[in-house]
């Protein structure tokens, strides 16, 4: 005849399986709750790295592969901490093969219609200009004041914004000239304040056209949004607890970001970054609870700037 368990042998056997089911289940919580931390810190870590290499490489290239006096940085000052950086970010440089033209308008143009428009037909588009970015280039205008038809006569520099990437397609006639793609379409309306006559203004034939980029950062609550040219404003890091740019003129002298706004050349750039996990940990904040439970990293490099010329807020 077999035996089976007694009552009181199978409520030890309960009790030591609770037990043992307890310690198990207080290992798992644990190392789940490690693992959530060590997420957050990793997460942490990539932030800092990707803005701090994002920050620096465009500030080192601020007015990179520009004119000289051309490009730079704008500070703002005052508030959250905000910078705009001016560069040619793909190094685009192009020349001009025929003559500008500058169009009055109303006219179509493969699809969009322009008024007061500045016609440049470049040898190439691809990989140099983008079409919501600028560029630069000297242009000839009449003097100031000058009669309508007069010829132009001076040569200007100016930023200009693109209207229209033309790659391909069928020629198309403005003012009367038959003109192939590529082509770029930029905005004349300063122009047509001072010379409002067809081809006040012109482009001569291989002058250079520099691609410009505006890059600009800013901060608000613990997140960094980036905008490029005209396009949409984006979230690009998150979990910032603290930014700062400072900036040494040539002489040696810094000067911070948020304190002062004075404009000047510029020679190396200092950043701060304060980074923060996103989520408290419960251990770190019993045993610190000044932290709030949070892990934070402080990174702080200094760009010096390729550009020899480089201003800031000019």
């Amino acid at each position: 005849m077999r035996r089976g368990f007694t009552l009181i042998e199978i409520l030890v056997a309960l009790v030591i399986m609770m037990f043992v089911s307890s310690g198990v289940l207080a290992v798992f919580q644990y190392q789940n709750r490690n693992a959530s931390v060590q997420r957050d810190v990793a997460e942490m870590n990539l932030m800092t790295k990707g803005m701090t290499e994002e920050l620096s490489r465009n500030i080192r290239m601020a007015g990179g592969a520009l004119p000289p006096g051309v490009g730079g940085l704008k500070v703002f000052g005052s508030g959250a901490e905000k910078v705009k950086v001016a560069l040619n970010r793909n190094n685009g440089i192009d020349t001009m093969r025929l003559p500008s033209l500058f169009c009055l308008g109303p006219q179509t143009v493969f699809g969009g219609s322009y008024s007061k428009f500045l016609v440049l037909p470049v040898r190439n588009i691809l990989g140099v200009f983008t079409d919501s970015g600028y560029l630069i280039t000297t242009v000839r205008v009449p003097p100031v004041g000058a009669a309508t038809g007069t010829a132009p006569t001076k040569d200007t520099m100016i930023v200009l914004k693109i209207l229209k990437l033309v790659t391909s397609g069928a020629a198309v006639t403005f003012n009367g000239v038959s003109v192939a793609p590529p082509f770029v379409v930029v905005d004349g309306t300063w122009f047509g304040t001072g010379w409002n006559w067809a081809n006040s203004v012109q482009t001569s034939v291989n002058t250079f056209v520099y691609a410009m980029d505006s890059v600009l950062y800013f901060m608000s609550n613990d997140t960094v949004y980036r905008k490029i040219n005209r396009n949409t404003q984006a979230a690009y890091a998150v979990g910032i607890d603290s930014l700062r740019i400072r900036y040494m003129d040539p002489s040696g002298t810094w000067a911070d970001s948020l304190s002062s706004a004075s404009g000047g050349q510029v020679a190396k750039a200092q950043i701060r970054l304060r980074v923060r996990t996103r989520h408290a940990d419960p251990v770190l904040k019993r045993t610190n609870p000044s932290s709030l439970g949070l892990h934070y990293q402080t990174v702080e490099s200094e760009v010096s700037l390729r550009n020899s010329s480089t201003m800031v807020n000019k």
